[in-house]
This record gives C-alpha cells, sequence and structure tokens, in this order.
C-alpha cells in the first residue's frame, strides 16, 4: 500500500513537472534575409525547431492578434508572405510594394497595413481575403506602421525625411505629418493607453516621443549609436531599443521618456527586438553579411540572436544562427 502511494505521489510530482515546464512555452520567429526563410526557435530550449522557406530577402515578421497567422514581409519580392503559424505552412505571398518592409495589424486583426520605402507608400489589406483596399503616399521612406487600439488612426515612421505620418484609415488618407522625428526613423512602438508613441530616429542616433493626442514631441533624446528597432515590456512601463552600432539596448521609461538603465555589451549590429510573454527575456537579432543596407554599416560578425535577461539586465547566451537575420517577433 505505501509503495503504491509513492508510485502514485511520484507519478503527480512528475506531471506536476511536465505541465510547469509546457506552461511557459513560446516560440522565437526569425527572418533571415540571406538564407531566405523563416528560422523559428522554441523559447526555451533555444533551439531550432522548424524553418519555413519564404521570398527573397525576408525582412520583418509580425503575428494576428490571436497569433494563428504570420505575416513575413520581403524586401528583394516586393511581397508579404502568409503563413499559417500553428502547422507552419505557408498559406499565399501576396504583392505588396517595392522592397515591402513591414506589415501591421490592426488589434481586431481584420486589417493589414505594409510599409513600401521603395515607393514612399503603404498599402491597406482585408486581412481575411487579402484584397488590397487602398495605396497611400505617404513620407519618404515609410519603415512600419502602427495602429491605434480602434483601428482608426495608423502611425508611419518615415526614415527618408524623418517625419511621422498620421493616417485616417476610414478615409484611407494622410491627415497629419509630424516632422523631426530624426533621420532613419524607423523602429515604432505605442504605449499601452495610445497616449504616446516611440520612434527610433538611427540617423541622428536618437528616439522621439510624440503626444499622440497633439502630435506633440515631448522628448527627444540622443540614446546610442544608431537607435532601430523597439519593443515594450508586456507591462507596457518600459521600450527597449537596441542601438545598432553601438550594440547596446537602452531600456526607455514610456511615462517620463528616459532613458532608465542600458544592457551593454549584446552584440555586434544589434537590430531587431522582442521579447517573451512574461517580459524576464528579450531576444535582438544580431546582423550578419548584410543583404539590405549599406553594408558597411550594418553586416555584422555573429549572426544569430542575443539573449537578454531583463531583470538582471545582462546577456545570458548567443544564438548562432548564420545568414543575416534582422525580424524577430514572439509567439506565445
Amino acid at each position: 500500500m505505501a509503495n503504491g502511494r509513492w508510485i502514485l505521489g511520484g507519478a503527480v510530482v512528475l506531471l506536476l513537472l511536465a505541465l510547469s515546464s509546457h506552461a511557459g512555452a513560446y516560440e522565437v520567429w526569425v527572418t533571415n534575409q540571406r538564407l531566405n526563410k523563416v528560422q523559428i526557435l522554441d523559447g526555451q530550449s533555444l533551439k531550432i525547431i522548424a524553418e519555413v522557406p519564404v521570398e527573397s530577402k525576408p525582412h520583418n515578421v509580425t503575428f494576428s492578434p490571436d497569433f494563428k497567422v504570420a505575416y513575413v514581409a520581403s524586401v528583394g519580392s516586393n511581397d508579404f508572405t502568409v503563413i499559417d503559424a500553428v502547422t507552419r505552412k505557408v498559406v499565399k505571398a501576396v504583392p505588396g510594394g517595392k522592397t515591402c518592409h513591414h506589415v501591421a495589424v490592426s488589434a481586431d486583426g481584420t486589417l493589414l497595413l505594409v510599409s513600401n520605402p521603395g515607393e514612399h507608400t503603404v498599402m491597406l489589406y482585408d486581412a481575411k481575403s487579402l484584397e488590397r483596399l487602398a495605396t497611400i503616399e505617404v513620407g519618404k521612406n515609410p519603415a512600419m506602421a502602427v495602429f491605434t487600439k480602434d483601428g482608426q488612426t495608423a502611425y508611419v515612421s518615415n526614415g527618408g525625411d524623418a517625419t511621422l505620418s498620421v493616417i485616417d484609415v476610414k478615409n484611407r488618407k494622410v491627415v497629419g505629418s509630424i516632422p523631426n522625428i530624426g533621420k532613419g526613423a524607423m523602429g515604432l512602438v505605442m504605449s499601452t493607453d495610445g497616449a504616446r508613441v516611440l520612434v527610433t530616429g538611427g540617423g541622428e542616433n536618437k528616439y522621439t516621443l510624440v503626444e499622440t493626442g497633439t502630435g506633440k514631441i515631448l522628448v527627444d533624446i540622443v540614446s546610442g549609436k544608431e537607435a532601430h528597432g523597439a519593443a515594450l515590456t508586456p507591462d507596457g512601463k518600459f521600450a527597449l531599443v537596441p542601438n545598432r552600432q553601438s550594440g547596446d539596448i537602452s531600456i526607455v521609461d514610456m511615462g517620463t521618456g528616459k532613458i532608465v538603465d542600458t544592457v551593454a555589451n549584446v552584440g555586434d549590429k544589434t537590430d531587431i527586438i522582442d521579447l517573451s510573454p512574461d517580459g524576464k527575456r528579450a531576444f535582438v537579432t544580431l546582423r550578419g553579411e548584410a543583404v539590405t543596407g549599406d553594408p558597411a554599416m550594418t553586416t555584422g560578425k555573429e549572426p544569430g540572436v542575443s539573449v537578454i535577461d531583463v531583470p538582471g539586465r545582462k546577456v545570458v547566451t548567443k544564438i548562432s544562427l548564420g545568414g543575416d537575420p534582422h525580424g524577430i517577433a514572439v509567439r506565445p
């Protein structure tokens, strides 16, 4: 009888351990421009668990709100690839604009906004039918976009003329342009309450915090050298900004706009960033032999992903991937 209890108790312990080990399971999707594929990593083991071939020079990856669909923008083939994120199968490659760079997804998952820096436009799509609804001229070299929670407004970072375009989504037109965002404007995140947008301006080694209600620039701060990507912590309190040339990450308080800390020695040519669902880890792509941008400025020596202990403010490991990793997004 006692032996039976021990066996039963042991089985329960093993079951609980198994459940706990999978409770925080998530994936890290990396677009590799030189290898023309998406590399999918297990968030716990940090091993490659799948690869999905895509069109030429996949640049950035984003997900639908339910994380069942992935959108991969490819600058080389001027399109974006729709992937079933559950089966990891390509659904369709959809024509975009010249040097299709990024796909923004509305909060309700019904609309997509695709940035095309090669033709200075964004394109609005129906997410279900994948029908193009509108092509909207914005500033020079639009890089990324973000929707407000209600989907009525979108903001677009324009690296070529250092502006932030404001789009009336319903009427499909630009209704405002905020200047002096920073040359090379790229990374773009919105505060959880929608009151502020943070934009990186790598060409001027800075980031800018903009009040959405007024278009007023609240904070304009020099960070590390060539601020590039940006990601919010899950609680929305901080933005993490990789600085590509200085190889570090600025941690920005979204309330005050001030840098509260810096993670040093992240890696060579830090690029795009995302965080684990619990916010304890950050994943930052490290460029390889660059196939986009100025190779002299963007080529790195350790192509892969740097893994950051966010509370500890330190690198815990680096994952070698080869090629030229660029975009990254976490899928719970």
